[in-house]
């Protein structure tokens, strides 16, 4: 601390930290030199915690270290001796923790060492402590890495902290375990076999010894068996048997899910134990992938062995398949083994010349494949005399600029290595039709071609025939040529969801009659192809056998939620749509689930599902979100249901959630929108059926806003409130008005006029004789 009287400090220090910061974001680089000069100008003393962290800072990036451990020893202990007696513990805490950052950058370890021991004497003597604002720092992490003599007291540090905390009493069980976890990972990256070992053991027996109270799950075990399997191998089963009986009564696409991860767990265990021909014959079920885009496939593990085992073939089929599915999302792990094995002259295997050719198939793919290859060694193009010719390209250019030559010099070494390979000329095919150098009939012929080789039933290889069949062939015809056969739910799903750019393109160039055949054509693909999709995960989830891209749970909750969707717009199948749906809730539950099932229930007009299906939809929303959730939709058919069920007195209960969410989500209660208008007086409605007196008083909230609005929709929802509560003279007053605003300029518009209308002659005789006999609020239902 500088005792300087005219020592910057306070609100001219905060300005000259907010100067400094800004023109350090501003050049995007310390600029050390400059940075020293500019603090040593003038005297600086931080009298505030903030002030002690950004100086102390800025001290360090302008690389005086005497000057920062000043700042937070000096102007930190007057800060403590200022603050008040409940904040002291507090502050002396945040002051061990810049003094353990410092240390850290540093590598300092004996001063690392200090702070480690000053922390943990707070945490364990000040139980006024706020721990759990130390729980997850970045430090910690960094530090278990560092040397041994840092890294176990770090750990034991955590242990502490979780152990202040009074609101983590059902997870000490769990905490226990992680603290030895953490210890056998130290003791293990220092070689210390004995120690990691029996660190190991201890957390495996906290939670077996775990007590009734205590929150242990399926996922603390699998997170415990992914980080010590290879430290206790032959413990394998201490993990396999609280899964299993965890999961027993799980949905089958949750408990296969499970049974992939232990899966792992036993395939890295075969190959610790020296087994890596049993490790390579378990990757069978371990390879299944565990997430909706194909990544998540265990290719970390079974890409290497299978080198190791000199399966270099089966190897490059690996990668590429990983490149061929996931694309810019591949494993950060691959393009350097690509890399290696090009170089390697014993290896002349297609698919490692196919790994790049399909990485050039997108700019971003292409740019992260080269990044991730050249890592932190020498320049790509330099590596081996294949490397020279493959990436000639980029000894002057970058990623981007260079991908059409790599493109030429990748299809030549595949054409030198297997010629005229399906897959090469799949990949060919689509960039040249991209390109415009063929035709789409060149185009489609190719990949007939190809696909009639091999087995090539993906879904990118789909599309691709159907995007050039339809250019060539036209939309329609090629709608009616036969369906594809997609053997992967993944590949299905991915296939349905990206056929519609073409069709939508290419739908509004026919005529009329053509497009309505088009439609139910494109529908009965849809359906097809879902159906398929669903067909093959279920078969997985019955029977554990399959395709690799069967496996995902939340994959499979997508699927029947889009095929669900199917059924009830288009096919009126509304019970199979909630079967559906209900199937997507037990596999991975998301919204749109419980929105389906409220939609059917609203087009069978089943008032008890109705409910069911809306409290359902609103807690789950409560609770985890939805951004699409649109209680504007649908709380007028639940006012509706309540009031044929004869339960009119919870319409206001929904009223005012309704009211609730509205103000939420950024209404006014006194300029609503016209459509959070109309749907308030939708649901009195249906209140002034049964209670008069609470709509009417409701209803003289919203007038001054009726009088206001020009919306035609929400004025006939005004019309049928008067009408419900017999002002039949109001009532016909508002249907002229919404008749006036109506601009009847599409079907629908003229429709809500014509109802208008007929509900207005009603009115006029007072109420009675609407048409087709029903009663006059049913015209609109």
């Amino acid at each position: 601390m500088t005792p300087d009287r005219d020592a910057l400090s306070g609100a001219q220090l905060e300005q000259l930290l907010d100067r400094l910061e800004a023109d350090l974001e501003e050049s995007d680089s310390s600029e050390a030199a400059d940075l020293l000069a500019r603090l040593r100008a003038k005297p600086l003393r931080a009298d505030t915690l903030d002030a002690i962290d950004r100086l102390h800072t800025l001290w360090m990036r302008a690389g005086d270290t005497p000057a920062a451990r000043a700042v937070v020893d000096g102007d930190g202990a007057a800060v403590l001796a200022a603050a008040p007696a409940d904040a002291q513990t507090g502050v002396q805490m945040q002051l061990a923790l810049y003094r353990l950052q410092m240390a850290s950058y540093l590598r300092d370890e004996a001063a690392a060492q200090q702070a480690l021991s000053e922390m943990h004497a707070i945490v364990r003597e000040r139980p006024d402590l706020d721990a759990d604002a130390y729980r997850q720092l970045r430090v910690f992490d960094q530090l278990e890495y560092a040397a041994f003599p840092v890294a176990l007291p770090t750990i034991d540090l955590r242990e502490a902290i979780d152990q202040a905390i009074p609101g983590r009493a059902a997870f000490r069980a769990w905490d226990t375990a992680d603290h030895r976890r953490r210890r056998a990972w130290a003791y293990s990256r220092h070689e210390q076999v004995a120690e990691a070992r029996a660190a190991a053991e201890a957390s495996i027996a906290a939670l077996q010894t775990a007590a009734p109270d205590q929150d242990v799950d399926e996922n603390d075990w699998l997170r415990l068996g992914d980080a010590l399997i290879e430290i206790v191998p032959d413990h394998l089963n201490a993990f396999v048997q609280p899964v299993t009986a965890l999961t027993a009564d799980w949905s089958s696409p949750r408990r296969r899910e499970a049974e992939v991860r232990l899966a792992r767990l036993a395939a890295r265990a075969k190959r610790k134990q020296g087994d890596l021909a049993g490790a390579l014959e378990a990757c069978a079920a371990a390879r299944y992938s565990l997430s909706s885009d194909g990544s998540d496939d265990f290719i970390e593990y079974e890409l290497e062995w299978l080198i190791e085992a000199g399966r270099f073939d089966e190897a490059g089929q690996r990668a590429f398949f990983h490149i061929y599915q996931v694309e810019t999302g591949m494993w950060e792990g691959l393009p350097p083994i690509v890399s290696a094995r090009l170089a390697d002259p014993a290896d002349t295997s297609v698919w490692w010349a196919l790994c790049v050719l399909r990485a050039c198939h997108l700019d971003e793919t292409f740019e992260r494949f080269v990044q991730l290859a050249q890592g932190h060694g020498g320049a790509l193009h330099e590596r081996s005399d294949v490397h020279r010719t493959l990436f000639a390209a980029l000894a002057d250019k970058d990623a981007e600029d260079a991908l059409p030559e790599v493109v030429v010099t990748a299809h030549a070494l595949a054409e030198a290595r297997a010629p005229k390979h399906p897959w090469t000329t799949r990949l060919m095919a689509v960039r040249n039709g991209m390109a415009g150098r063929i035709d789409p009939t060149t185009e489609a012929a190719q990949l007939l071609a190809a696909t009639h080789e091999i087995e090539m039933e993906d879904n990118r290889t789909a599309y691709s025939l159907f995007h050039a069949r339809a250019r060539s062939l036209g939309l329609l015809e090629t709608l009616r040529l036969p369906v594809p056969a997609v053997p992967s739910g993944l590949w299905g799903y991915a296939f349905a969801v990206t056929v519609d750019n073409e069709y939508e393109e290419q739908l509004g160039d026919l005529p009329a009659k053509q497009q309505d055949e088009a439609q139910k054509l494109y529908r009965k693909l849809l359906c097809t192809v879902y159906e398929q999709a669903q067909a093959r995960m279920e078969r997985y989830f019955a029977t554990g056998t399959g395709h690799p891209y069967d496996a995902c749970a939340h994959l499979y909750s997508m699927l029947c939620n889009n095929l669900a969707i199917q059924y009830r717009y288009y096919e009126s199948r509304y019970d199979d749509a909630v079967e559906l749906h209900r199937r997507g809730i037990a596999a991975s539950p998301f919204a749109e689930h419980y929105d389906g099932i409220l939609r059917s229930r609203i087009e069978q007009e089943d008032h008890a599902g109705v409910l069911d299906a809306a409290e359902a939809l609103w807690n789950f929303s409560a609770d985890y979100g939805y951004s699409r959730h649109e209680p504007n939709d649908y709380v007028g058919d639940v006012a509706r249901a309540l009031l044929t069920l004869e339960r009119p007195h919870e319409i206001s209960i929904w009223l005012e959630r309704l009211a609730h969410w509205q103000v939420e989500n950024g209404e006014k209660e006194d300029a609503l929108t016209s459509g959070a208008l109309g749907a308030r007086l939708r649901v009195l409605l249906y209140m002034g059926q049964a209670l008069e007196q609470e709509a009417a008083t409701y209803w003289n909230r919203l007038e001054p806003q009726v009088h206001a609005c020009d919306d035609y929709w929400a004025l006939a929802k005004a019309a049928q409130v008067m009408g419900a509560l017999a002002r039949f003279d109001e009532a016909a007053a508002l249907c002229q008005r919404s008749m006036d605003c109506n601009p009847r300029d599409d079907a629908s518009a003229r429709q809500d006029y014509d109802a208008m209308k007929t509900l207005q002659a009603s009115y006029k005789r007072g109420g009675n004789g609407a048409a087709s006999g029903k009663s006059w609020w049913q015209i609109w239902k």
